[in-house]
């Protein structure tokens, strides 16, 4: 008695099924890394508009404080002619490459306080570009981090 085996085994692919399984895990290894990116870069733009929004405070306040000495005595609240450069200084310090942040440190007007003197208002907007980490294999542009802070000095303080 001779056994007979049947042409296709029941649980074998198919021959024209052959490789589809390579497909699947070359799709879910792309979304996998496209989802990671995402998170990932996402992430870093959560945290650099957070960080440049410091930065801009921080030059904002400093920028406030550089107050023209010579006024200040004759009890008027002027800024100094180097209030942008403190401005700048803090960018500087606070690690931002000059190159990719774009800074404008403007004084914007004046502002009156309760006690009746007018101070000047410093408005400092800084703009930040940066590239994606893992994005970049599947989209070749940058992002771009904005912050705008405004301080005006506290007398008394």
């Amino acid at each position: 008695m001779r056994l007979r085996m049947p042409r296709r085994m029941p649980g074998l692919p198919r021959r024209h099924e052959r490789g589809s399984f390579t497909f699947i895990v070359v799709f879910w290894a792309l979304m996998t890394m496209l989802l990671g990116g995402l998170v990932i870069d996402g992430g870093l733009a959560i945290t650099e508009r957070q960080r440049i929004g410091d930065i801009a405070e921080q030059a904002a306040r400093a920028a406030a404080d550089d107050l023209n000495q010579d006024q200040l005595r004759q009890g008027n609240y002027a800024l100094d002619s180097t209030y942008s450069a403190q401005c700048d200084a803090v960018v500087q310090a606070s690690g931002l490459d000059p190159a990719s942040a774009i800074t404008e440190c403007l004084q914007t007007g004046t502002k009156q306080l309760a006690g009746g003197q007018v101070v000047p208002v410093v408005t400092v907007r800084l703009t930040f570009t940066y590239n994606p980490i893992l994005l970049s294999m599947f989209y070749s542009g940058t992002f771009t981090a904005n912050a705008s802070a405004t301080a005006y000095p506290q007398p008394g303080f």
